[in-house]
């Protein structure tokens, strides 16, 4: 198709073209930068004007010649081929009749008659390069692999829920599970999170786990369940360099295997994937993902659904992603899975390197307060709650400003947080959130379950305004416990004051 589709052009891949090309016509290319390419040479076609052949000596009028009909593909690519065939016959001849370049290519030609035949791929297994932290003695085998957000200048408790949510994602049968959480550093620095500053990133990592360490307290409190004592945490950084050479050769050959399309996650079904503007470390740090759970060698992963361009996260039902029954709901996943489909396959490898089981953790808390925005730029500080928010100024407050519509559950903030805090399970078998009222709104009433609160908040016997009195005191109780552990941690009570001080100095820089 020699048409121009300049409309479907990607401007980042066209920009590895030192000049325009939109026929993109190998041949021609042969014709142009082969053939005419020496001083003085010529191109001798037929065309349908001169079938017993024209010469040319220039290469326009053979584009010309071809664009208009004259030359046809097949008339091009037989004079191409003899063409070619021109070229290479001195060299021909000189290995025919030169007595020392016939005796080198004999002894060629006897090399490869005489070697021993290659092993079939059925015997060898093919080398897998890696870096093996379950050998270095830095993680357990057979874990549960978490990756930790990219960092931002202000967490949410969202990110901190939902990190939590991963990280009991096990499988139901295996609680006990250890886990690994990875902090993507470098892959933080590659995507130029936090203007890739390293100490701002280590800022970052040290207020989320602090505040996942209380909010584990918050739900578990000290005992056998808790969570985070089951969890080793690796900085991707200090992993890497247990072994650099192996784990970047797996970063490359993840490049190698796939497309850029693919690893933008073009076409795939899963949104529209990635944007040339988006820039090359979502790239790389895809690619390092995939030799990341290659060096952890998990048993199970947990990752974020990928979200399409209205916020709702893909659902179920991929037909071209699955593979082995399941079906990959991110861009990531199907990087993942599509790698040890193709490159680990081979029963040596696939013995000791077997596709983990992929969670997509889906049915996580809601924690917003407002309503979706448009844009970014809309959003406001009262829409959701920050690990940095003051319990005494923030707790009650955003809680008070929250959206709470009367008898609107299908979104209700309010009740979300309360039987998510609340540890309000589906069966009643979980906690128990009690919500005071006047006498003359009913009195007192204790809720164990959350489709309790859903039933009366829907029906109104149960007003916003006593609503959201019980949810503040518990959101003052779960920031109180959040600030007290980052407070408690020197390195996360710093880590909060640096990335106070990043997020004023680029709201400044906004300014100018």
């Amino acid at each position: 198709n020699n048409t121009n589709n300049s409309e479907n052009v990607d401007a980042g891949k066209e920009s590895m073209h030192l000049t325009a090309d939109d026929l993109k016509n190998p041949i021609l290319d042969y014709v142009k930068h082969i053939v005419l390419s020496p001083p003085g040479a010529t191109f001798a076609c037929a065309t349908a004007a001169s079938p017993d052949g024209k010469t040319y000596d220039n290469y326009s009028d053979v584009e010309e010649d071809f664009l208009s009909g004259d030359i046809t593909p097949e008339q091009l690519k037989r004079a191409l081929i003899d063409a070619l065939n021109e070229l290479l016959q001195p060299v021909r001849d000189h290995f025919a009749n030169d007595d020392t370049a016939r005796g080198l290519l004999e002894e060629i030609r006897e090399y490869k008659r005489n070697a021993a035949p290659a092993a079939s791929s059925e015997d060898v297994a093919p080398k897998a390069p890696r870096l093996d932290l379950v050998g270095a003695g830095v993680v357990p085998a057979g874990s549960h692999l978490v990756f930790a957000p990219l960092p931002n200048s202000n967490p949410t408790l969202q990110s901190a829920a939902d990190l939590l949510a991963k990280l009991e994602a096990v499988a139901e049968d295996d609680d006990n599970a250890p886990r690994v959480l990875m902090l993507l550093d470098w892959t933080a620095r590659v995507n130029g999170a936090l203007d890739a500053d390293t100490k701002l990133i280590a800022a970052y990592h040290s207020v989320l786990l602090s505040s996942l360490r209380a909010l584990d307290e918050h739900f578990h409190g000290e005992d056998g369940k808790s969570v985070m004592k089951n969890v080793t945490v690796i900085t991707q950084s200090e992993a890497i360099l247990k072994d650099p050479s192996n784990y970047w050769i797996s970063v490359i050959n993840a490049g190698r295997h796939f497309t850029l399309d693919a690893v933008m996650g073009i076409g795939l079904g899963l949104g529209e994937g990635m944007k040339d503007s988006e820039g090359v470390g979502k790239v790389i740090g895809r690619l390092m993902m995939v030799a990341d759970v290659l060096a952890v060698n998990p048993k199970s992963i947990a990752l974020d659904a990928t979200t399409v361009d209205n916020g709702e996260e893909v659902v179920d039902g991929v037909a071209s992603m699955k593979l082995d029954g399941e079906e990959a709901k991110s861009v990531e996943a199907h990087l993942i899975q599509q790698f040890y489909s193709a490159k680990l396959s081979h029963p040596a490898l696939a013995s000791a390197l077997p596709l983990p089981q992929i969670t997509h953790v889906t049915s996580g808390p809601k924690l917003a307060l407002q309503p979706p925005r448009e844009s970014d730029a809309h959003k406001m500080e009262s829409d959701e709650y920050f690990l940095a928010d003051d319990p005494k100024v923030h707790g009650k407050s955003k809680v008070k400003k929250a959206f709470c519509e009367p008898g609107n559950v299908g979104f209700c903030p309010p009740i979300e947080l309360l039987a998510y805090f609340g540890g309000l399970s589906g069966n009643g078998e979980g906690g128990e959130v009690k919500i005071s009222r006047s006498p003359d709104n009913g009195g007192d009433v204790t809720y164990t379950t959350k489709s309790a609160i859903l039933a009366d908040f829907e029906a109104g016997t149960l007003h916003p305004g006593d609503l959201k009195g019980a949810v503040s005191a518990v959101m003052v109780g779960v920031l109180t416990r959040t600030s007290a552990g980052i407070k408690a941690d020197g390195e996360a009570a710093k880590g909060v004051k640096a990335l106070k001080a990043f997020e004023k100095k680029m709201a400044k820089q906004k300014k100018k």
